[in-house]
């Protein structure tokens, strides 16, 4: 054998054993492609998709409030909401709670010329620069706190400092921090992660229903043990409190607002399968037995009884009602605030219906998504959109 034939032989050897190679891993390489594929392309769950949340929280749109940075306006929108996932039993904190300890101890982050980031990317929300309160060493009225993180969060390793917009004690923030915008990471510096945070220490481990002002009174002291800084966080809630809904304007008119506002009036309640119809939340059946909400037809069902339309209790049946003109469409273009948006496992072909959430506009709905999760706007997922139920 001459030493070319030897690299051949042994190149063709090589060529072989290689795809053996391919042909052994390249399905299992396609197979978990495929299920990373399929996962991310889910609409984010619904009557028979329960499938688990994660990443980034859905961004509130927010109305312009004056003195509030966008992001800060979505944090506190966000965590609101989100506190019912981590502390099940605190109900009623409203945003605007967070918002008045927002505007006490940092007016929302910008306190001296701080800015809040607002450009998309991973600084968004964060607080530049750091907001660093005074020395904690017992003088110009302070209580006298030694070094408790070795100058982590507050760079200073003698005494304590309070960090963040909401001015957290680093031995507390290491107790209830939150990743209130799912990076990975706690900052006290993000106003995503101080926002919730803030809504975890004023709930405590407990039941807390905020809607008692005992309640309220109670958590803003611990927060913060003086009567005055009760008094003043109060005075700046009942500021916001007089703003309403700021969760964007309802770019609707008739019948379209008032199945928007409805819905909407529903922000935070649990999803229950089963639960919900035309008169509001109730218990479901099977393992929403317990709990008190709203499933995702539950909630349309309510929201468009509000509006004189019975469109029935379950996805298929409100897809097949004829209450609705129903037109298969894989997009958007048609679609206006207040109708009804159809997610199918076969799209276009009207059956299979498994979730349904009322369209508001530019690419946004709200919805009852799924077990452990509450009723909340989010962006409208393309993936499984099977129609849409025009309401005119």
């Amino acid at each position: 054998m001459t030493k070319a034939t030897e690299n051949e032989s042994s190149s063709g050897t090589k060529k072989v054993l290689i795809g053996l190679a391919i042909a052994t891993v390249l399905p299992w390489i396609c197979f978990i492609l495929a299920i990373m594929l399929g996962a991310s392309m889910l609409p984010g769950g619904g009557e028979d998709d329960e499938g688990g949340g994660g990443g980034a929280p859905t961004v509130e749109d927010c109305a312009e409030v004056e003195g509030i940075p966008k992001p800060t306006c979505e944090a506190y929108l966000h965590a609101a909401e989100a506190i019912l996932t981590i502390r099940p039993k605190c109900t009623n904190l409203s945003w605007t709670l967070l918002a008045g300890i927002g505007k006490i101890e940092s007016h929302h982050g910008t306190f001296m010329g701080r800015k809040v980031v607002d450009k998309t990317g991973p600084r968004y929300g964060n607080v530049e620069p750091p907001v660093i309160g005074p020395v904690l060493d017992g003088t110009n009225n302070t209580q006298r706190i030694y070094d408790t993180d070795n100058g982590k969060y507050d760079h200073d390793t003698t005494y304590d400092r309070a960090v963040g917009p909401t001015q957290f004690i680093p031995q507390t923030w290491e107790s209830v921090a939150q990743d209130g915008d799912d990076d990975g990471d706690t900052d006290p510096q993000n106003v995503f992660d101080s926002a919730l945070s803030t809504a975890a220490l004023l709930c405590g481990k407990g039941a807390s229903d905020f809607s008692k002002s005992k309640t309220e009174h109670d958590a803003i002291f611990r927060y913060n043990h003086s009567e005055q800084y009760v008094s003043d966080v109060l005075a700046a809630k009942a500021q916001y409190d007089k703003l309403g809904d700021i969760g964007g304007p309802v770019d609707a008119t008739g019948k379209a607002k008032t199945i928007i506002q409805a819905a909407k009036s529903q922000k935070g309640v649990d999803y229950s399968w089963g639960g919900g119809g035309p008169d509001g939340p109730s218990y479901g059946i099977e393992h929403g037995a317990h709990i008190y909400g709203f499933d995702c037809s539950g909630l349309t069902e309510y929201a468009y009884a509000k509006a004189g339309i019975m469109i029935g209790g379950v996805a298929q049946t409100q897809h097949d009602s004829g209450k609705v003109r129903v037109t298969s469409s894989r997009s958007l273009a048609g679609a206006k605030p207040g109708d009804l948006l159809f997610f199918s496992h076969n799209p276009g072909s009207g059956k299979g219906i498994f979730h349904v959430s009322i369209y508001l506009g530019k690419n946004r709905q709200i919805e009852a998504p799924r077990t452990g999760d509450v009723v909340k706007e989010s962006d409208v997922r393309m993936a499984n959109l099977d129609s849409i139920g025009h309401l005119t």
